[in-house]
């Protein structure tokens, strides 16, 4: 008797369905299948970014690994303190911080589909841009810009971003 075995194609990655019955058990295709489609997010961390200041992660990564959310990413240098006092330099800090979490995710600022941006004072709004557009000069994102209150450790500005593969 010949044995015959179907594959059903499941996104990229071909899954012998009959793989239980063929000596994998319950528990063998529940670990293949765990590790063909992880069904948790992953956690983001790099020591080229300032720790977050809070509970939560400098960055997520959906179980299917296309899309990254990066959290607010402000001024500060990874060995600590605010890179300068003005808005130009705590901007720049920030987009290196946003920049060192993307890469270490394994995306590029190209796959950037939005940022928000905050700011304390929105009259910065135009020095925010003569930086900004030194990291998003080709591929533009869509963004959102608000003016708020205050920002965590008196920062200027915070950034953020969603990124897509």
């Amino acid at each position: 008797m010949e044995h015959i075995t179907r594959v059903k194609d499941i996104g990229k990655c071909p899954v012998p369905i009959n793989a239980l019955f063929w000596g994998l058990g319950t528990w063998g295709m529940s670990m293949l299948w765990s590790s063909l489609f992880p069904s948790t997010k992953k956690i983001i961390s790099t020591k080229s970014a300032p720790a977050a200041i809070g509970p939560y992660s400098q960055a997520t990564l959906s179980p299917d690994g296309k899309t990254l959310y990066v959290s607010g990413c402000i001024g500060l240098r990874p060995e600590g303190g605010f890179a300068g006092s003005t808005i130009i330099d705590q901007t720049r800090q920030s987009l290196n911080n946003l920049k060192a979490i993307v890469e270490e995710a394994g995306f590029t600022l190209q796959h950037t589909l939005k940022t928000t941006v905050l700011l304390v004072d929105m009259s910065d709004y135009k020095s925010v841009n003569e930086v900004y557009v030194e990291f998003f000069n080709e591929s533009k994102p869509a963004r959102a810009a608000f003016a708020v209150k205050e920002l965590p450790a008196k920062a200027l500005i915070e950034i953020d971003c969603v990124c897509c593969k």
